[in-house]
Order: C-alpha cells, then sequence, then structure tokens
C-alpha cells in the first residue's frame, strides 16, 4: 500500500504494507486492509484474521500495531472504497479474463443470456429460459438454472456519500458447485471485493429466493421460496431454510440446522437446532410461549 499506487489524495499512508484486497472487517479475503472510524473497531479488526493493514482516523492512527499497515484519511470508508474500485478496475488484477467456456454437453435455452467473457459452464448442465449469466460466474457439472435466475447480480452496496448515490462496484464472482439446482426466478449476488458467492454440491435452491454477496451455502442444503439470505451468511451443511425465512447479515447457522417457515433469524443457529418465530428462537420455546398466551 504505497500513496502512489492509491492516487488518492484524501488517503495517507502512514506504514506500508502488502495487501491483496480491500474489505470490511467482516469480510473473509486474506490479505485485506479495512476501514476503521472508531477504536471499536479497530479492536475488532485486531482479533480478525486476514487483516493486513487498517485505514483510519488521524486521531486513531496511534491505536495501530506496528505489525499493520497503516493509512489515515477523515473518512476511512470512503477512502477504502475508493481504493477498492481503483483497484477492481485494473485489468486482470483481482481476475484473469478468459472467453466464455460452455461444455459442449450442457443445454443453454435460447433465451438466456450468457455474458461473452468470465463464465464456466459445466457438463450437462441445463440452463432454462430468460436466465442471466453475468461475468465471474463459474458453474459446475449437471446443474440447473431454472427460468428467469439470475447468476452474478450486483451488491446492493451503496455509496451513500457521493452525489449522485451509486453502487459500488463488485470484484467477486459466484461459484456453484456439482448438482445445484436453482428452480427459478431467484437471484444470487456476486461477492463484492472479491472471491465467490458460493453455493456448494447437491444444494436445492427454490423459486423466488435472494442469495446476497458473500453467502457461503453448504452440501445438500435446501431453501425453500420466499428466503432472503443477507450478506456473509454461511450455512452449514445439511440445512433446510423454510419458506418466506429471512435472515440477517453474517449469520452462522451449522450443519442439519433447520429454520420455520417465516422466520426472521437475527443470531446464530447452532448445528442440528430448529428455530422458529420473529425474532427466531428455539422451536419448542417458540411453543411454549405460543400456548402460553393462547
Amino acid at each position: 500500500m504505497t500513496e502512489a499506487a492509491t492516487g488518492l489524495s484524501a488517503l495517507t499512508v502512514k506504514r506500508d504494507c502488502d495487501f491483496a484486497f480491500v474489505g470490511k472487517v467482516p469480510t473473509r479475503l486474506n490479505k485485506r486492509i479495512v476501514p476503521c472510524r472508531a477504536a471499536n473497531h479497530i479492536d475488532a479488526a485486531l482479533q480478525t484474521d486476514g487483516i493486513v493493514g487498517i485505514i483510519t482516523v488521524p486521531a486513531l492512527a496511534d491505536q495501530v500495531p506496528e505489525a499493520f499497515g497503516l493509512a489515515v484519511a477523515d473518512d476511512p470508508v470512503a477512502a477504502s472504497l475508493d481504493l477498492h474500485e481503483a483497484i477492481a478496475d485494473r485489468p486482470n488484477h483481482l481476475w484473469q479474463d478468459f472467453k466464455t467456456e460452455i461444455d459442449p454437453s450442457a443445454t443453454i435455452h435460447p433465451s438466456a443470456v450468457i455474458a461473452e467473457k468470465n463464465v464456466r459452464i459445466g457438463a450437462r448442465t441445463r440452463v432454462d429460459a430468460g436466465c442471466v449469466i453475468r461475468e465471474r460466474s463459474l458453474i459446475g457439472p449437471d446443474c440447473y438454472l431454472g427460468p428467469a435466475t439470475i447468476v452474478g447480480a450486483e451488491a446492493l452496496d451503496v455509496r451513500q456519500s457521493m452525489t449522485p448515490m451509486r453502487i459500488l462496484r463488485q470484484a467477486g464472482g459466484v461459484r456453484l458447485g456439482a448438482h445445484v439446482q436453482i428452480l427459478g426466478h431467484t437471484t444470487v449476488v456476486r461477492a463484492t471485493f472479491g472471491g465467490f458467492t458460493d453455493i456448494q454440491d447437491e444444494s436445492i435452491i427454490d423459486v423466488h429466493i435472494y442469495i446476497a454477496h458473500d453467502v457461503k451455502i453448504g452440501r445438500r442444503v435446501t431453501m425453500v421460496s420466499g428466503t432472503t439470505v443477507s450478506g456473509r451468511c454461511e450455512i452449514g451443511d445439511g440445512v433446510y431454510i423454510g419458506p418466506n425465512a429471512t435472515l440477517r447479515n453474517g449469520l452462522k447457522v451449522g450443519e442439519k440446522a433447520r429454520i420455520s417457515m417465516g422466520s426472521v433469524v437475527t443470531r446464530d443457529v447452532e448445528p442440528d437446532t430448529v428455530v422458529t418465530g420473529n425474532f427466531a428462537v428455539d422451536h419448542d420455546q417458540w411453543l411454549a410461549f405460543v400456548k402460553s398466551i393462547s
């Protein structure tokens, strides 16, 4: 990280470091630098893996240990996003471009729209009517993408400090394993700062579902219609998520957990448990509460 490399007058480098990505403290990318506007943000960064540098306000610079790269800015978040976009605009830096590759055994509906570069579609995968597959989408073998599904949509990461406001440029992609089935009218958003939004082997995603940026979905997950999974959630293997459930950003759902229909989940879910309600709690606790007021 050098001042010449950023080209940003709002950012002053105090201590150099070797980094690969700009991100946020919870972002799952190694060798990243992150913005910290307050002392508690710095404390969180120091306890989080993968962070090599911090951008903070001048008054907090002395709280960043010598082992970390350091830059200061009056608005650390805006400066970090400027830096991210500068990096994202560099050709073949965060991503090596390639011409789209579609296995000869794949079946693509004539009305599907597939980017001309940076898409890979595996053997025997079927892409149905009206699908849109955007750049930086890697789709494994034996998958099915149902009607009007979008893979690689932009994340709703708004640069509110800009006039007019606009969406942050995205640098990551989407990766689907083998035998993933998405039944239709579902949106899978690509990762924001780098890496992938991941859906692993044999997971089945129903219709009218929104899977946000940087979500990690394990193997053999079942997700029923109307579900919203917010950014950076981690869904373990064998999880079942019922109709119209909503998951807050950054949650971890353990293996084989079950989330009942209509649940609003605001905290982590332990493996092999069932949660229910708004806000979701242990299923038996929810039933006891309902009985107490009936």
